[in-house]
């Protein structure tokens, strides 16, 4: 019998105006693109997001990038307070790139 488990991860990003660009900065994950229209700098943002998240998960370095980045294995106490999310920030979702099978 297979089981299908899907998770996502849920980010924000923050936009501003550079000249003739709009920057995207996803805090979390520190990561930083751009796009001539918000809309193309959002899309960019995302992609790089999930890019990111993928390497990760294929090379098994998840949970070391996360410890870079500043983040730590919560055991259990249950969830964290979210982060305080910028006011201007839009938030998206990141699929969790992995599956899991079960076999009976």
């Amino acid at each position: 019998m297979r089981t299908a488990i899907q998770a996502e991860f849920k980010l924000f990003g923050t936009i501003k105006r550079q000249d003739d660009w709009y920057i995207a900065y996803c805090p979390p994950l520190d990561i930083t693109t751009q796009g001539r229209t918000v809309a193309e700098a959002k899309g960019n943002l995302k992609e790089a997001c999930s890019l990111f998240m993928l390497s990760c998960f294929e090379r098994g370095t998840f949970e070391q990038a996360m410890r870079e980045l500043g983040w730590s294995v919560v055991n259990g106490t249950g969830p964290k307070p979210p982060e305080k999310i910028p006011q201007n920030a839009f938030q998206f979702p990141i699929p969790v790139p992995f599956g899991v099978e079960k076999t009976a």
